[in-house]
C-alpha cells in the first residue's frame, strides 16, 4: 500500500468513524459532567460530614462563608495521614471542599482555617469549574483520537489484507497516520491542562491571606504540608485540584503547582507574612456566666 493509498482510506473511512466518536464523546461529557463529583468521591474514599461528626472543621468552613456572603459548599473527608485538601464542583449546588483526616489532625485551627480560605479562593476564582471542564476535554480529545484510530485501522483492515494477497506493499502508511492522529490529540490535551497556569495557586494563597488576614498561618500550614502531601492511591486529575501536588514531572516542566517554597516567598514579599511565627491561640470569648459573675463583685469607690 503506498502513502497515497494509505491518505485516501484514512479519509475514506473518515465519515464514518467521526460521528461514533463524537457521540461518544458527547454521551461521555455528559455522564463526566453530572457525575463528577461521585467519581472524585469514589476515586478518593472521600466521605461527607455533618457538623456534629467535625464541628471544628465545619464551624470554620461555616465562619468563612458568612463573611465573604458566599454559599457554603459539602465538606468531606479522607481518612489518611496525608496532608491535603481540594476544592470540586461546577455548579453552586455541588461545590464541595475534602480535607483529609492527616491535615485536620495536625494543623491548628489557623493554619486549617488558611487551608480552608485557600480552597474557597478556587471556588470563587472559578478555578474548580474550569479545571474540572478541562480534565474532562483531557479524556474526550484522547478518546476521539483512539477512536477514530481504531475505526480507520478496523475499517481498512480488510482492504489492506486483500492489497497484500494481490502483492501490494504494507500498511504501514495508515499506521503513521493514526499515531498522527493520536499524538495530535494527546498534545491538544496537555495544552489544555498546562493551559491552566501555577498562578492560580498564587492567587488562591492571595485570597486566602484575604479572607483570614493572617498570612503567618498559611505559611506555617505550608511548612507542615511540605513533604506530607503525595496522594499516592489518587489518580493525576484530582492531584492537580490539590492544596499541594509534589509531583512535578520530568526537570518540574509538568508540575501542575509552583514548590512550596516560592508560595512561601510569595506570601512574605506581598502578603506581610513572618517565617517561624508561633500560631496565637483564640481569645476566650466570655460566658454569660463570667460576665454576671464579674458584675457581682463589689466596685472600688473613687478616691
Amino acid at each position: 500500500m503506498s502513502t497515497q493509498d494509505g491518505l485516501y482510506f484514512a479519509l475514506d473511512s473518515l465519515p464514518r468513524t467521526a460521528p461514533i466518536a463524537l457521540g461518544a464523546a458527547g454521551a461521555w461529557f455528559a455522564v463526566a459532567f453530572l457525575g463528577h463529583q461521585a467519581m472524585i468521591d469514589f476515586a478518593t474514599k472521600s466521605q461527607s460530614v455533618s457538623p456534629s461528626q467535625e464541628p471544628r472543621a465545619y464551624n470554620l468552613l461555616e465562619n468563612l462563608c458568612i463573611s465573604r456572603g458566599i454559599v457554603m459548599p459539602k465538606l468531606k473527608v479522607i481518612e489518611t495521614p496525608v496532608m491535603n485538601a481540594f476544592a470540586s464542583g461546577v455548579r453552586t449546588k455541588n461545590y464541595t471542599v475534602t480535607l483529609t483526616r492527616g491535615l485536620m489532625d495536625r494543623l491548628d485551627d489557623e493554619e486549617l482555617e488558611a487551608v480552608i480560605a485557600h480552597e474557597l479562593s478556587h471556588i470563587e476564582n472559578k478555578d474548580v469549574r474550569l479545571l474540572i471542564i478541562a480534565v474532562i476535554f483531557v479524556g474526550i480529545f484522547s478518546f476521539i483520537g483512539e477512536g477514530m484510530f481504531r475505526g480507520m485501522m478496523r475499517t481498512n483492515i480488510s482492504r489492506t489484507n486483500n492489497h497484500r494477497r494481490s502483492g501490494g506493499g504494507n500498511a504501514a502508511p495508515l499506521i503513521f497516520i493514526g499515531i498522527a492522529i493520536v499524538a495530535v490529540s494527546y498534545m491538544l490535551a496537555l495544552l489544555i491542562r498546562f493551559s491552566l497556569s501555577r498562578r492560580r495557586e498564587f492567587m488562591a494563597d492571595a485570597g486566602a491571606v484575604e479572607l483570614t488576614k493572617n498570612p503567618d498561618a498559611m505559611i506555617r500550614a505550608l511548612q507542615k504540608i511540605s513533604g506530607n502531601a503525595e496522594l499516592t492511591q489518587v489518580p493525576a486529575e484530582v492531584r492537580e485540584m490539590a492544596f499541594e501536588n509534589p509531583r512535578t514531572g520530568f526537570a518540574g516542566v509538568f508540575a501542575t503547582h509552583p514548590p512550596i517554597e516560592k508560595r512561601i516567598k510569595a506570601l512574605i514579599e506581598f502578603g506581610g507574612g513572618r517565617l517561624g511565627t508561633e500560631s496565637r491561640p483564640a481569645p476566650r470569648r466570655r460566658s454569660t456566666e463570667d460576665v454576671s459573675k464579674k458584675d457581682k463583685q463589689p466596685r472600688r469607690p473613687w478616691t
